[in-house]
């Protein structure tokens, strides 16, 4: 039996972070972009990020600026892999926008890990950088132009998903774009703010996992979420999960805070203020109201 007082004195291990990207200048992006390199230490060997930005033109540059830190980060840990998400809108009307945004945006952020890519062939092993974007559709998105980008990602093994809300669930029923869709989110309104993707995201990811074990009686439904951190780049605020973000009920700025600092009273929240079990009958319900696609 593992002893009670080592588990307590664990220190948190984060297995997600969240970064809702804004208008940041240089100096607040590079502030980022430092604790985030500092926070890597303190994932899991196997950890995902997500970075969400209002659309692909305004976010991916931001995104290039961080992911060269991940690149340094995991050439100097050669035990870690990252999976980077990529939730954005993308605006395609035609199939010329599909060639302009794959080939002017896409593709050189592909070719940023082709290093990655090399190592996994020649060691015959799963690649240690993978870039995962995640679509949000508009209400008056193609599915058959959406489909056809996401051709071109499974062409260049980017894995894609789609997010829908209710406005654009009617893509459900294109079969042949959930086929091509590596993970399909549902969110539970007509919203495409941040705080509701987030929050779908999460919940659905929690969801999933927990569901094969509840059968089994092998989870435990009061435990802990994912040790996972929210970081508002636009106004620095940093919330310790879902919940907090939902309430606005920030740890700390992470403008003005070192790594450490900000793990160690993550820590210490979530030793006082865990609400699991509610987050968790919230999601249920969420979920419950959704006129899922069948064999979902």
């Amino acid at each position: 039996m593992m002893n009670n007082n080592f588990q307590t004195n664990l220190k948190p291990v984060l297995q997600k972070i969240f970064v809702v990207l804004g208008k940041q200048d240089r100096e607040q992006l590079d502030s980022l972009c430092r604790t985030l390199s500092n926070l890597f230490s303190h994932m899991n060997f196997t950890s995902h990020l997500y970075f969400m930005a209002e659309n692909l033109s305004e976010g991916m540059p931001y995104l290039e600026d961080i992911q060269k830190n991940i690149i340094v980060f995991l050439k100097e840990n050669l035990f870690a892999r990252f999976y980077v998400n990529f939730i954005h809108s993308v605006p395609i009307e035609t199939v010329k926008d599909i060639d302009y945004n794959f080939n002017y945006y896409y593709q050189p952020w592909k070719r940023s890990i082709r290093a990655f890519d090399m190592e996994s062939n020649e060691h015959r092993e799963a690649p240690r950088l993978v870039l995962l974007p995640v679509v949000v559709a508009y209400r008056r998105t193609d599915s058959k132009l959406l489909a056809g980008l996401f051709d071109r990602f499974n062409s260049s093994f980017l894995l894609p998903a789609l997010y829908l809300n209710t406005d654009t669930f009617f893509l459900t029923e294109d079969e042949n774009l959930l086929m091509k869709a590596h993970k399909v989110y549902y969110g539970h309104s007509n919203s495409a703010e941040a705080a509701e993707i987030v929050s779908t995201i999460c919940s659905q990811d929690i969801l999933e996992k927990a569901s094969p074990n509840v059968a089994s009686r092998t989870v435990v439904m009061t435990a802990p979420c994912p040790a996972t951190l929210i970081i508002s780049a636009r106004d620095g605020m940093v919330y310790s999960c879902m919940d907090a973000f939902l309430k606005k009920e920030s740890l700390t700025n992470i403008y003005g805070e070192h790594a450490n600092t900000l793990m160690a009273q993550y820590d210490q929240y979530h030793k006082s203020n865990s609400d699991c079990l509610g987050c968790r009958k919230q999601m249920v319900e969420w979920f419950s109201n959704l006129a899922l696609p069948k064999g979902m």
